[in-house]
């Protein structure tokens, strides 16, 4: 197995046993095969160090390929070597011989991350039945907390950052999507007007028929991405905003930005003043720089 995969997950085993990497099984084997008296030591068990949370080497990364500008993953959760009921029809391992049935067992992959999600999702809605997915998406994905990771393209393996289920409850302001606007944003991206009839199951709509999606994404996302093709000389987009105040009644927001050298990041207006809640208020993301050299591929800013 590879070191990464070591480090990251446990496994069942048909027996006491142990997993080794692929390297050092080969050393295992050629010490095997060069003597008639081979012998093993097993020593005390090694502690190693691990930045914690991190995300898995074997989930998922960005960046997606179906919209040019939506970052994804949107969300890390935990995932691994998770406590979790099991099927009865299987076994342990699922190998040949082996006879084991449990009712629960440790299981790794986004099975595990997805149902965190779910919960979280269904326990925002528990305080707050008349939020849509959306603003239950953006509350979860606008309360998260940032990983302690730092290697190029992390944002394309944790998205936002680590769930937090109980700072969503409260997120204060929320990027809220309806049905026109994700039409608007579905005939950006070149969907026909028979393809929208399908998805909402109604000619009523048409792309003649709803505004024009604005900026660089069109839509009201949670997140900010935008993709930069290899023979662009600069990096040019802009970005449309819509927040809502779910949190007191009166209430000023004021963007802090966090930029790399060489990108101009400007939010227009940078105040945004709330007299009530469910008050709505609007702003603009401009990017602007060069993009980065070839062997930095990714710059990465933040607006809080």
């Amino acid at each position: 197995m590879s070191d990464e995969d070591l480090d990251d997950t446990a496994f069942a085993l048909m027996g006491p046993g142990t997993y080794v990497s692929v390297e050092d099984g080969t050393k295992i084997s050629n010490y095997i095969n060069s003597t008639r008296s081979a012998q093993a030591v097993i020593s005390r068990t090694k502690s190693i160090k691990m930045t914690a949370p991190a995300v898995a080497s074997f989930s998922s990364r960005g960046p997606q390929q179906l919209c040019a500008n939506l970052l994804k993953p949107d969300i890390s959760a935990p995932g691994v070597n998770i406590l979790a009921a099991y099927t009865q029809p299987t076994t342990v391992t699922g190998e040949e011989g082996d006879a084991r049935v449990v009712m629960y067992n440790i299981l790794s992959g986004t099975s595990m991350a997805c149902p965190r999600v779910s919960g979280a999702a269904a326990y925002v809605k528990s305080f707050h039945p008349h939020w849509s997915p959306a603003a239950i998406k953006s509350a979860i994905m606008t309360t998260s907390k940032r990983l302690k990771i730092t290697p190029i393209g992390a944002e394309f393996a944790s998205g936002s950052g680590q769930l937090n289920p109980k700072a969503a409850v409260n997120p204060g302001l929320i990027y809220d999507i309806d049905l026109v606007s994700y039409i608007s944003f579905l005939c950006k991206e070149g969907y026909q007007d028979k393809d929208i009839a399908l998805l909402t199951g109604s000619r009523k709509y048409s792309c003649s028929s709803v505004p024009q999606a604005k900026g660089a994404d069109g839509l009201n996302y949670p997140s900010i991405y935008l993709q930069v093709k290899g023979d662009e000389l600069v990096i040019a987009g802009e970005f449309y905003r819509t927040v809502m105040n779910v949190g007191t009644g009166n209430s000023t927001y004021k963007a802090k930005v966090t930029s790399p050298d060489g990108l101009s990041i400007k939010i227009t207006p940078s105040v945004l003043t709330f007299t009530q809640p469910n008050q709505k208020r609007s702003f603009k993301v401009t990017l602007e720089g060069k993009p980065p050299a070839v062997e930095a591929w990714y710059l990465s800013g933040s607006l809080l």
